[in-house]
């Protein structure tokens, strides 16, 4: 097989057109980007088990320990953070 007939092949099956006949059990599996958010919430939830370690036994300014809920928003908030940080490199 040539390079050319590879890379029309491969042109062909990003379009969604492929010209030579599908063989039985080859798949064309399309990688479809994550999006902005959905990235956000991935790293939002691996951030947030650190953040859970470091809050324990925090208290807020009225005495009570800091809610799970409350530990989700920052680690959301971190993520948001470092998204626009590196989309403005």
């Amino acid at each position: 097989m040539t390079n050319d007939a590879i890379d029309s092949w491969i042109k062909n099956a990003k379009s969604g057109t492929l010209s030579a006949p599908v063989t039985p059990g080859v798949k064309v599996i399309k990688r479809v980007p994550k999006s902005k958010g959905n990235i956000i919430m991935e790293m939002a939830e691996k951030i947030r088990p650190w953040l859970m370690k470091m809050f324990e036994g925090v208290r807020d300014e009225n005495g009570m320990l800091l809610q799970p809920a409350h530990i989700r928003g920052i680690a959301l908030n971190v993520a948001q953070s470092i998204i626009k940080e590196e989309e403005n490199k």
